[in-house]
């Protein structure tokens, strides 16, 4: 199950929430504020390669997804 980002366009609040494939109609709300219009956000992820640091996407926050 994807765990997708989405930020609030009412109060900004930025949250995760698991949605299945059977899930992507339903209306995602706001637990902060209980808003319906928030936009969905494309993470970063980090990957490691054997032994190495992270690599320099890291977990450095979210992009607007477009």
């Amino acid at each position: 199950m994807p765990l997708y980002e989405y930020q609030c366009r009412g109060c900004n609040t930025t949250f995760e929430t698991l949605r299945g494939v059977n899930e992507q109609d339903k209306v995602v709300v706001c637990p902060q504020c209980g808003e319906k219009k928030v936009e969905k956000l494309m993470s970063a992820c980090s990957t490691v390669r054997g032994k190495e640091a992270p690599s320099g996407a890291g977990s450095c926050g979210s992009q607007k997804f477009t």
